[in-house]
């Protein structure tokens, strides 16, 4: 499952300070927020100095952006992982349930893309692209379930109630009653034969 302070892409081709600096940060910036968080929390947690810090990454931006891109790589790798090998609905389905354990995980705070564009001037492209990038991934993923069952026309709204389901379950509580009823709708629309 989704382990927060996991980046073992990223770990594979740095320092062991410039992996203690990613993780912490990370950490911090899941529990806190971005602005709230600052370089010199970041350095005190980390052990490092604030020159080790720069030294790797030159300002706090370089850093919430390798933070970012981290995350995104172990949230594609073990949910591409869980759903390996599974076909439309199937995997639609995996999808969702896959999201649901990561709901339950104790740091589960939300999106960190949608706290990092939120959070970030309106002109830092970056954030923004980065965000949209793993977003993107995510549609592409259901968009292909949905194109094996020959039902296309369905993806945008699979995608958004999964988003939806974010926010839902962050504010809410996670409800599995009311999220296996949704797949229940999921299987009806897509698969009208089989109820």
């Amino acid at each position: 499952m989704y382990r927060s302070v996991q980046f073992f892409y990223f770990e594979k081709f740095m320092s062991k300070s410039a992996q203690k600096i990613l993780r912490t940060a990370q950490t911090l910036f899941n529990q806190h927020s971005f602005t709230a968080v600052g370089v010199d929390l970041i350095r005190d947690v980390s052990g490092c100095s604030k020159t080790t810090l720069y030294s790797h990454y030159k300002n706090k931006q370089q850093l919430i952006n390798a933070v970012l891109h981290a995350r995104d790589a172990q949230f594609q790798h073990e949910l591409n992982a869980y759903v390996q090998g599974l076909q439309g609905l199937e995997g639609l389905l995996a999808l969702i349930d896959w999201h649901v354990m990561w709901f339950l995980q104790d740091d589960f705070k939300g999106c960190l893309f949608i706290r990092a564009v939120a959070e970030a001037d309106p002109h830092d492209r970056q954030v923004i692209e980065i965000a949209q990038q793993h977003k993107q991934q995510i549609s592409a993923l259901i968009a292909q379930f949905c194109q094996q069952l020959e039902q296309a026309k369905w993806s945008e709204l699979i995608y958004t109630l999964v988003e939806g389901l974010i926010s839902r379950c962050l504010i809410e509580g996670v409800n599995l009653q009311m999220i296996e009823q949704l797949k229940a709708q999921i299987e009806a629309l897509l698969n009208p034969t089989k109820v």
